[in-house]
């Protein structure tokens, strides 16, 4: 059964590739000892097992020893990530919080808990491997959300610079791209990731879904969504993916690319032509009016919003505030006053207040799209930001502990 991974799987890709791991020879006892701690050839092999399983992988001999290895890198930053989280942050995961995100878990795979038990023990794994993955998953998270969640901030700067190279980008040809991306930094870490991208390509070959390869192996923020990245002109990939991708045609995977930071496979699943060249804008919009006596009023709002979602709520406190749906039109059949008025503002966001007489007003691009591609608004282009920037400091963070531990490996 192919299960849907809980997260990025936390070790590299490495594993995949090089000698046959000592892992698959260890008897019965210590794998390796980390702060301490150890961590048994058991939890190495149903560890192994669970990855195989959840990547839709075949057990050969081949693929299990490798997996060790994997499994093992895994075991090993999960436990600094507990330690760190429990000892000199004190969080602690309770079992019902693992119990709820279980069902969750099961509910993705249209199961029950029950069904997940079941399915785990008929291929020899115990969920308590898959429930100690959860624990270290949720303190993990649960730190990184501490330590950097209130401090993280994306600039109106990078935000707006993004959707304008985005919109930019328009013209260039569009792909529906998912990305499998195993990190590398030295000329030996580059060959064995390359080695092992190629052995992830024959199991998908064999049959192994590339969405859940690419959630156990891919190192990506975009591992959690199956390595899917969406839409993306052109122009927004890596220098080295471009000729490849330009190639690729629907349901077509690529050979291993190697990039400056690492190895690459790409999927294509979708591809378009971009707008032709002066392709007509189209925007949707609203306004909002107030009393010129609420303009510094209006004036607070129109700067905290973000998107049109909640806008009617969000005056509900101006005296005299309505919002007027505009509607969906293209750029050039607005009025001149009105073009001016939202030129260069990103979609999610409102043009200055101005005041008309007794009124004052703002207009909120609730969306922009230029020949059908959309630009994606504020709130998606902070997300993906964000969610970018939080990963590099995870694994840096994470690095950090590996450097200052004492791992001992048998």
């Amino acid at each position: 059964m192919n299960w849907k991974h809980v997260t990025a799987a936390a070790a590299m890709a490495a594993a995949l590739a090089g000698a046959a791991p000592a892992a698959a020879q260890y008897a019965e006892g210590v794998a390796a000892i980390v702060n301490d701690h150890v961590i048994s050839t058991f939890d190495v092999r149903q560890r192994a097992t669970l990855l195989l399983v959840s990547a839709g992988i075949q057990s050969t001999p081949e693929m299990m020893q490798r997996a060790q290895a994997q499994a093992l890198r895994d075991l090993i930053d999960e436990r600094l990530q507990l330690q760190e989280t429990r000892d000199q942050f004190e969080i602690v995961v309770t079992p019902e919080e693992i119990d709820r995100r279980l069902a969750d878990i099961a509910q993705q795979n249209n199961t029950d808990v029950a069904g997940i038990t079941r399915q785990l023990a008929s291929d020899g794994i115990s969920v308590s491997t898959l429930r100690n993955q959860i624990e270290a998953d949720i303190a993990w998270s649960r730190l990184m959300s501490g330590l950097y969640g209130t401090r993280l901030r994306i600039s109106e700067q990078e935000i707006l610079a993004t959707q304008q190279r985005i919109a930019a980008a328009a013209t260039r040809p569009q792909y529906q791209i998912s990305e499998i991306f195993l990190p590398a930094e030295t000329p030996q870490q580059f060959e064995e990731m390359e080695q092992g991208a190629m052995r992830l390509l024959q199991e998908m070959q064999r049959g192994a879904p590339f969405p859940l390869v690419a959630r156990q192996f891919s190192q990506a923020p975009s591992a959690a969504a199956g390595g899917d990245i969406g839409w993306i002109a052109s122009t927004e990939l890596a220098p080295e993916l471009q000729p490849i991708a330009a190639q690729l045609q629907p349901g077509q995977v690529s050979l291993p690319i190697r990039t400056p930071t690492g190895v690459y496979i790409i999927a294509m699943r979708d591809r378009r032509a971009g707008a032709p060249a002066g392709a007509a804008s189209v925007v949707s919009l609203r306004q909002i009016t107030a009393p010129v006596a609420r303009q510094n009023t209006l004036e607070r709002l129109q700067r905290r919003i973000e998107g049109c979602d909640g806008l009617d709520n969000a005056v509900d406190n101006i005296e005299g505030a309505l919002v007027i749906d505009l509607g969906q039109t293209t750029e050039s059949d607005l009025s001149p006053v009105i073009r001016e008025r939202i030129s260069g503002v990103a979609a999610g966001q409102a043009s200055p207040v101005v005041v008309d007489g007794e009124q004052v007003s703002t207009i909120v691009v609730c969306a922009r799209q230029t020949g059908g591609g959309a630009v994606p608004s504020r709130q998606e282009i902070e997300s993906r930001l964000r969610e970018q920037e939080l990963a590099m400091l995870s694994e840096r963070y994470l690095r950090n502990l590996r450097r200052e531990a004492t791992i001992i490996t048998r």
